[in-house]
């Protein structure tokens, strides 16, 4: 390679490194998301859950995408195939914040069918029905009869393929995901009917792990409504000769190890536009159910958007504050029962749903939160038009990492603009603040970009007046 040569590709590439850097300068350019996880962000102001996610401290914490995964999966379980109707939220963005007393969790995820307000089964929403099908031909009906009748459920046919079992599925999803399939009855998921209105209410929920192990398992596992529940008469028969015991090993709710506290938002009951919030709203209904009195008569007086805590642990999922609406009690009546805030809107094809709740830990069994701390976090959501409810829905494969940071969001440029306003009683100056978004790249992203374009322009200098110097 000659001279020549070797200084028209220096040249080149000097020239090219100032391109690059001019573009990563004025061309945003999409960066992998930090390791780091979710940051709480201390903040000053409090939650508008009229309009939740306008508050002016989120326009400057950045949302954390999480991708979302089908539960009833390969991916997560091992079954034999994946459930059609399960994970149809491919992801969630979570932003986080606190004030000083209450904590703040952001979630917006994508739900093209619209918003659902359906009661749940739980209280008076339509039942948890199931829709069973063979992919490969016709249903075994034989099979279905002996499952049905075992667990006492009743069902219909709705084609050779397809067949609605009434009832709720939970002492018999272990069958369902991993004896029936065997058989040729596939679970495909909840039955929807959009123009009789049997479909579920949307939710949401976020899982707070309280227990030691490092990599903890968040995946709700499936099976019996107890421990070490057996299946008896020939569905038990027929269990024992295919896997071995009649014992189903998985319990509803479960966790690999330690505990956990679920916050569950479920909009056709603790959202004030749901079909069953008003049972809720009923001091009476409450105090029948096993929620604190004063707590009852306090939220009847003033209803508000709110969520269920959970408890979770290797046996199941467990009711926190009542006496068992949701599943079987931990605790009984308490008073906190109705301290977690929430708002929700359903705006342009998306769901926004904003959490609050005091740091510290309104009722037992629940996470007490401590700034400077970082907690397991995972994330689930529920399409009810779709056909998501209980078992079935799209989860956060892992837990994530949030950090209740004690260093306000990342620093913004701000405007402040005063107008002044003449009446003819009197005058008025407001003034207005507008705040500019962060740049679409990290200050340390600009500066390596600035630094490269100078080198690169150092560079083409020195190389033409080396040409200078040859020619002389």
């Amino acid at each position: 390679m000659t001279w020549g040569t070797k200084i028209r590709i220096a040249i080149a590439a000097a020239a090219l490194a100032v391109v690059v850097g001019i573009a990563a300068l004025f061309i945003p350019m999409p960066l992998a998301q930090a390791s780091s996880g979710i940051v709480a962000y201390k903040v000053v102001g409090s939650a508008n859950l009229a309009a939740p996610g306008t508050e002016s401290f989120w326009q400057n914490i950045p949302a954390y995408n999480i991708s979302l995964v089908p539960n009833l999966a390969q991916q997560m379980i091992p079954i034999s195939y994946n459930v059609p109707t399960s994970g149809l939220v491919p992801y969630v963005l979570v932003k986080a914040a606190w004030n000083g007393t209450d904590i703040f969790i952001l979630m917006e995820w994508p739900d093209p069918y619209g918003p659902s307000y359906a009661g749940p089964a739980a209280i008076a929403g339509p039942g948890h029905w199931v829709l069973v099908y063979n992919p490969k031909g016709p249903l075994n009906m034989t099979f279905l009869k002996i499952m049905t009748s075992t667990f006492h459920k009743s069902y219909f046919v709705l084609n050779s393929s397809y067949a609605v079992i009434k009832g709720s599925p939970r002492p018999m999803e272990y069958v369902l995901a991993y004896l029936a399939p065997q058989y040729g009855v596939y679970f495909y998921g909840y039955y929807v009917n959009l123009t009789s209105g049997h479909y579920y209410p949307d939710r949401a929920a976020i899982m707070w792990y309280m227990g030691s192990q490092q990599s903890p398992s968040d995946c709700m596992n499936i099976g019996g409504g107890h421990p070490n529940f057996a299946v008896g008469g020939e569905l038990g028969q027929i269990m024992n000769s295919t896997i071995g015991s009649n014992v189903e090993p998985y319990t509803g709710g479960s966790l690999s190890s330690g505990a956990a506290n679920i916050w569950e938002w479920i909009s056709g009951a603790t959202d004030p536009q749901g079909d069953n919030f008003n049972y809720l709203a009923n001091a009476t209904w409450d105090i029948e159910n096993g929620i604190d009195p004063t707590a009852a008569e306090q939220f009847a007086a003033s209803p508000h958007g709110f969520f269920v805590n959970l408890f979770a642990n290797q046996t199941g999922l467990y009711d926190v504050g009542d006496n068992g609406i949701w599943y079987p009690n931990a605790t009984g009546p308490e008073p906190g029962y109705f301290s977690g805030y929430t708002g929700a809107v359903y705006k342009d094809g998306y769901w926004i749903v904003e959490f609050v709740r005091p740091l510290q830990a309104p009722m037992p069994d629940t996470v007490n939160l401590v700034p400077g701390n970082t907690y397991d976090v995972a994330f689930a959501v529920w399409i009810g038009k779709a056909g998501e409810t209980s078992w079935d829905k799209s989860i956060s494969p892992s837990f994530i990492p949030l950090t209740i940071s004690l260093s306000p969001p990342p620093t913004t440029t701000t405007t402040t603009t005063t107008t002044t306003t003449v009446t003819a009683t009197s005058a008025t100056t407001a003034t207005t603040t507008s705040t500019t978004a962060p740049s679409a790249l990290p200050s340390a992203v600009v500066a390596v970009a600035i630094i490269g374009v100078v080198i690169a322009i150092i560079a083409i200098g020195l190389v033409y007046y080396s040409i200078r110097r040859r020619g002389k």
